[in-house]
């Protein structure tokens, strides 16, 4: 999971805090992707073309995709504030009337680099909930986010440094603590299920360019090479090789666009003796061969 958010660069954005009063109605434009974390009270989250999720002190929810969203009182409602998520020009979110019924701690987030690993990113839901009473990592998320505040109220050199590293591990520990939770799952998210296959997935992402087997990656694995072929394809989705093959082309996506390496240096980089089947095989995943990539990249 290090290796796939790494690659497609997990970047916290900002910090915003709620006092939210009885009544209050707050719909979130299509923004950024965002982390509520429930301090106080209660309040319920309906995200578009979702049902409505009931949220109490403790809990946790991440919106790994930009949404339309409204966080809003079990009471009668207001007239419906109107903003975005990734605001500038609000830290202290408040709305409703009377005593204050809930209150949250929420940040901002993005992928930057998720053009040649969208499939990737798609395997995530598009709410990530983690229930107050969900284990010990539901506690380690609560407190790690006051971290945010202290840096925020603060203000002390390298702030905003710490707070988007701040929330680069709350994302991070909300994904795993999800994806530990949820059983067989596909993807890199499936590999998370079963130590032994998440090494072989971590072999593939740092070693993309090694003449892999499905001998090779069972030996990381420790298991035997039916087991290990049977048990990715089950936790993973596909075959080693192919997990392989996608993985090399979403490397190459993100070194035609970020690097000046010649095609065929990027061919060789990722695994490739022969430009030509890479170029067939990039033009098969993507639809274009990497000299347009690399074109469009330096206009």
């Amino acid at each position: 999971m290090s290796d796939v958010l790494r690659f497609v660069q997990l970047s916290g954005e900002r910090v915003l805090t709620s006092e939210l009063r009885s009544g209050f109605n707050v719909a979130f434009e299509q923004g950024a992707a965002c982390i509520h974390v429930v301090q106080e009270g209660a309040l319920r989250i309906t995200v578009e073309g979702r049902p409505p999720l009931q949220l109490y002190a403790g809990d946790i929810v991440v919106l790994p995709h930009p949404a339309r969203y409204r966080l809003s009182d079990d009471g009668a409602l207001q007239a419906p504030l109107s903003i975005t998520a990734s605001d500038a020009v609000i830290a202290v979110l408040e709305h409703g009337q009377g005593a204050i019924v809930a209150k949250t701690i929420s940040a901002t987030f993005q992928f930057e680099n998720k053009g040649g690993v969208s499939p990737l990113l798609r395997l995530l839901p598009e709410v990530i909930h983690i229930a107050k009473d969900a284990d010990q990592s539901a506690v380690l998320i609560r407190d790690v986010a006051q971290f945010l505040i202290i840096e925020q109220t603060t203000q002390e050199p390298g702030a905003a440094l710490m707070i988007s590293r701040v929330i680069d591990v709350l994302i991070i520990r909300c994904i795993r603590t999800w994806a530990k939770s949820r059983g067989p799952r596909q993807g890199w998210i499936g590999a998370l299920a079963d130590a032994r296959v998440s090494k072989a997935v971590a072999a593939i992402h740092r070693q993309p360019a090694r003449n892999w087997t499905v001998e090779t990656l069972a030996s990381v694995a420790g298991m035997s090479r039916s087991r290990f072929a049977e048990l990715f394809l089950a936790t993973v989705g596909e075959p080693p090789l192919r997990y392989l093959h996608r993985w090399r082309l979403a490397m190459a996506f993100d070194l035609l666009r970020n690097s000046n390496l010649p095609v065929g240096e990027v061919a060789h980089t990722i695994g490739y003796e022969s430009e030509a089947a890479f170029s067939r095989a990039y033009k098969t995943m993507y639809g274009t061969p990497p000299r347009d990539d690399r074109l469009a990249s330096s206009r």
